[in-house]
């Protein structure tokens, strides 16, 4: 069966271009700025485009990025001139761009608040989950908005990506769900796939420290908490700093996710499949979970997407429309351990199995 077609328009300066032979678009939970590139043939003339030049990308009407023309490589050989083209979302400029901010200083707020208030790029700030107040944020000198909302993100397990219409958004658990299956054999849509299953950034304990500016003595200025991570079964041990105000509640929180997120991120698989798009018609997107069916990965459970590259090339001898989706275990993006199965006949084998730790609180470092 023949990979679906998307119709992809680029739109750059007003202007649609025309004559690409491919195209590759990359977004990921982990990725502040999505990114893409493509290939495009012999202009008459001038290239008509610059690097900084307003883009959208949209596939057969579907927005998928927001951003500018990030480099323009022109070459040939004897047989062909063509022009590379890459694109990234306008959230760039939180990467990269220094906070100009009157003050460089804001209290009381959370993280949502502080992110809005130092985006001063003005690339705009989405989130639909609360977080924890924090006391006072001082900007560093040069400090871009990403460099410095980052640290504090992670102490919250919160994650920061962009979005299609290039923002920047911040949530912790998977935003939802892709309908239809992954899976091989006669009627599946998996062209290829393989997984790694590694013990890789896994501890047996994992030790988180912090203080709190609220109360004096060792129970404000010596917090720990400690959690078990029982596939681990040989000593070592992983002490982290937590990079915000916090308390014992907080400590043996992170530390148990950390454990959870450390053992998802053990379980990778990598799925190419026909097509961009789920069964009921959605692009592929990161931080959404969908079922797998793959017993020749030994897996067969609910995974969350870490990334997506949509690739598509026109013309003979082409890989033609795919998606490659990065997936891990969804206890590594903030969802509940997926080894349960999802609904497919089975599950995954045991080696896929996420812990559930628990955590405990002292003061003894």
């Amino acid at each position: 069966m023949a990979d679906p077609l998307e119709i992809v328009t680029v739109v750059a300066g007003g202007v649609v271009l025309s004559g690409f032979s491919d195209i590759s678009i990359s977004l990921g939970a982990d990725q502040a700025a999505r990114t893409a590139t493509m290939t495009i043939s012999d202009f008459a003339g001038r290239f008509p485009l610059m690097p900084g030049t307003p883009v959208t990308i949209l596939a057969t009407g579907t927005l998928l990025l927001t951003g500018y023309v990030r480099d323009v490589a022109p070459s040939h050989d004897g047989a062909r001139h063509h022009v590379g083209v890459g694109i990234v979302s306008r959230t760039i400029d939180a990467v990269e761009a220094s906070i100009d901010h009157k003050t460089g200083f804001t209290k009381d707020k959370d993280l949502v608040a502080i992110a809005r208030e130092f985006d001063t790029a003005g690339v705009g700030i989405v989130a639909t989950e609360t977080f924890p107040r924090e006391a006072a944020r001082f900007v560093n000198t040069g400090e871009s908005l990403w460099r410095h909302i980052e640290p504090l993100a992670r102490s919250h397990g919160a994650l920061i990506y962009d979005t299609e219409d290039g923002r920047l958004r911040i949530a912790k658990r998977p935003r939802g769900r892709h309908s239809g299956l992954l899976a091989v054999g006669d009627g599946g849509n998996i062209v290829s796939a393989s997984a790694t299953l590694t013990e890789a950034e896994r501890h047996d304990e994992t030790i988180v420290r912090g203080q709190s500016s609220r109360g004096f003595g060792d129970a404000a200025l010596r917090l720990e908490a400690r959690a078990m991570d029982g596939g681990v079964t040989r000593r070592r041990p992983r002490i982290v700093v937590h990079e915000s105000e916090t308390d014992s509640g907080k400590l043996k929180e992170r530390a148990e996710r950390a454990v959870r997120r450390s053992a998802g991120y053990s379980r990778k698989a990598t799925v190419v499949v026909s097509g961009w798009r789920d069964q009921g018609g959605r692009i592929f997107e990161p931080h959404f979970l969908i079922g797998v069916h793959d017993p020749r990965i030994y897996l067969s459970q609910d995974m969350a997407i870490e990334s997506v590259t949509l690739t598509q090339a026109i013309g003979a001898g082409g890989p033609g429309t795919r998606a490659t989706l990065s997936l891990v275990d969804p206890a590594a993006l903030n969802g509940e351990g997926g080894a349960a199965g999802n609904g497919s006949g089975g599950g995954s084998d045991p080696v896929w199995k996420t812990p559930d730790p628990a955590g405990r609180v002292g003061v003894d470092w």
